[in-house]
């Protein structure tokens, strides 16, 4: 059975999905030692977005045309799955995603799901807990000017807004921004009680070294910081920065810890949380397709809708929730980067399913 994985090979964002394509492979290899899916095994077949919205177009189409998959997985950023996913959906192909822009969901699809949280949920899980545990009444943030970076911020604004919080300033950054010197000593300058930071993984970690040099002690919190690949860029200059995150290598869950301990074998590295939204979807779909017994898409499309990932359905992975968008809902993570590691300060019930604890 073909799964085509389609993604940031090359260009902005192959650092991250490198784990993804990884995890992918890690999967297929787990799935198929054990019988496949209904005794057929899987075959990955990969096409590169070059990290560009219009190539991830041309990718998807060719992956539909060449390999009639089963399913589509991929890829992670929103501005290319807003614009691909058109073409799973006119063939009704299932689509997994890794990708966090709110609006993805919000079109009616039903063949597109995600495998992380959408950036409102995302959003709220973590200013609720800045809002509420910090006390924040003032905040600046420092957003990149991209569709998960814009989905990003007007989330924000909104939540911050119903919590009397203001916001000041206000800046958007290029993508791939190197130097943050003039924003940061305007934040500096204004004094507020927290620093929203959303550029990518690496760049946030540029933005976390250059803070510390500036001598910018305001509480930062960055989207991106809970990824391995932020430590290894900003050591110790991360030191202070608190993230949110869905999968974190040291999170206390045993099936969190054997799925890290399982890829640093293989792999030589932590997993991220990228590497799991991959492990996650290839697994979808051997459980979901075990579950209706047949290779149907349409009904694989309707299990999905509503479906509780309960304990008892797979040893590997951990319990979730797709609500009828196709939205992923789960227990989340914050953390503080401490000494170049992670620490994790709260556990986050998700907002819907089974364990919802979130309003």
């Amino acid at each position: 059975v073909v799964v085509s994985v389609v993604g940031e090979l090359s260009g902005g964002g192959a650092v991250m999905f490198d784990y993804f394509w990884k995890a992918a492979q890690m999967a297929r290899d787990e799935i198929n030692a054990k019988g496949g899916i209904l005794g057929r095994p899987i075959k990955l077949t990969s096409y590169d977005t070059q990290s560009d919205p219009p190539t991830s177009v041309s990718a998807v189409k060719r992956a539909l045309a060449q390999d009639k998959p089963y399913v589509v997985v991929g890829p992670i950023y929103s501005g290319s799955t807003i614009v691909n996913m058109a073409e799973t959906r006119a063939a009704k192909v299932p689509h997994f995603v890794g990708s966090e822009s709110w609006a993805i969901t919000t079109k009616g699809n039903p063949y597109i799901f995600r495998t992380s949280e959408n950036t409102k949920i995302d959003a709220v899980k973590m200013l609720r807990w800045l809002a509420e545990e910090k006390k924040i009444k003032r905040a600046a943030m420092i957003y990149r000017g991209d569709e998960a970076g814009v989905s990003s911020k007007d989330a924000t604004l909104e939540y911050l807004k119903e919590k009397g919080v203001s916001v000041d300033p206000l800046i958007v950054v290029d993508v791939r921004q190197k130097d943050y010197t003039a924003e940061l000593l305007k934040v500096k300058a204004s004094k507020p009680d927290v620093l929203i930071v959303d550029p990518d993984v690496g760049e946030a970690a540029i933005l976390a070294r250059q803070a510390k040099k500036l001598g910018v002690d305001t509480l930062q919190y960055s989207r991106n910081a809970c990824d391995p690949v932020f430590l290894e860029l900003a050591k110790t200059d991360g030191d202070g920065v608190v993230c949110h995150t869905g999968f974190i290598p040291n999170s206390p869950d045993e099936r969190s810890k054997a799925f890290t301990e399982r890829y640093k074998k293989r792999w030589g590295k932590d997993p991220s949380e990228e590497a799991y939204k991959a492990y996650l979807a290839i697994n979808m779909v051997k459980i979901v397709t075990e579950q209706i017994k047949a290779f149907d898409q349409e009904m694989f499309a309707q299990k999905m809708k509503s479906f509780a990932l309960t304990a008892d359905m797979d040893p590997n992975i951990m319990p979730a929730y797709w609500d009828e968008n196709g939205d992923y809902h789960f227990t989340s993570h914050i953390a503080v980067v401490k000494n170049g590691q992670y620490e994790i300060m709260a556990r986050v019930p998700p907002f819907k399913g089974p364990g919802s604890g979130q309003k």
